[in-house]
């Protein structure tokens, strides 16, 4: 079932799963699922993925999943992003993850947002 296939994916995608685990659901037989367990950073044989930064005066941008995410910095104004036709908060940008467009793995979309959030932070150091 397409809901079992979801729970297996999120699981390969979890950093507390047991390592025993996350090799037996890199074997899965559905694509989603051997994609998170490759994905994990505990999963044996994991080699983390090169990130494609673009910085400039007044944002830090990924190569993200569909888009380029953009974290934006200007004066008296709190961080914001944006992707695609979404702007707004790192909160809303979370509800989003979680919500809507489903066909991709929210582990690697919170994986790019992390590796966004600390490449901003070395640079604009907020």
């Amino acid at each position: 079932k397409d809901s079992d296939c979801g729970v297996r994916s999120s699981a390969a995608g979890n950093p507390n799963t047991p390592v025993g685990t996350l090799v037996e659901l890199a074997k899965d037989s559905d694509w989603a699922v051997r994609r998170s367990a490759a994905g994990n950073p505990n999963t044996p044989g994991y080699k983390p993925i090169e990130d494609e930064f673009i910085v400039s005066e007044t944002y830090v941008a990924i190569k993200g999943t569909n888009h380029i995410w953009y974290k934006h910095n200007y004066p008296n104004v709190d961080p914001f992003y944006t992707c695609g036709c979404f702007c707004g908060s790192r909160k809303m940008l979370l509800s989003r993850i979680y919500s809507i467009d489903q066909s991709e793995d929210p582990a690697i979309r919170m994986r790019i947002l992390m590796a966004l959030d600390k490449k901003f932070k070395e640079v604009f150091g907020r």
